[in-house]
């Protein structure tokens, strides 16, 4: 191989390198927040993975302990409001 083709393989391998990282990164924040163990006693959705030592939580898990509206398909967390609330009435 001639030394350009080396330098364009080493570049294409470093992007490709970096792409992977960020899939699993992007990935692993899709499945959920890694959180201490203090953490994961406190939501109920959580899951503790010992071999690991990680606490997994949901993304829905924060709002819905909030009290708020979770929406899985669009990943909302929204606030419920009541009528009352906004009408001024009693």
């Amino acid at each position: 191989m001639r030394r350009a083709e080396k330098r364009v393989l080493i570049i294409k391998l470093a992007f490709v390198a970096v792409f992977a990282v960020l899939c699993a990164l992007i990935w692993w924040y899709q499945l959920g927040v890694v959180r201490p163990r203090n953490a994961c006693l406190a939501h109920p959705g959580a899951q503790w993975f010992a071999k690991s030592h990680a606490c997994v939580v949901p993304p829905g898990a924060d709002c819905e302990a909030a009290g708020n509206w979770w929406d899985p398909r669009s990943k909302t967390c929204a606030r419920v409001v009541h009528i009352p609330d906004f009408t001024g009435r009693r």
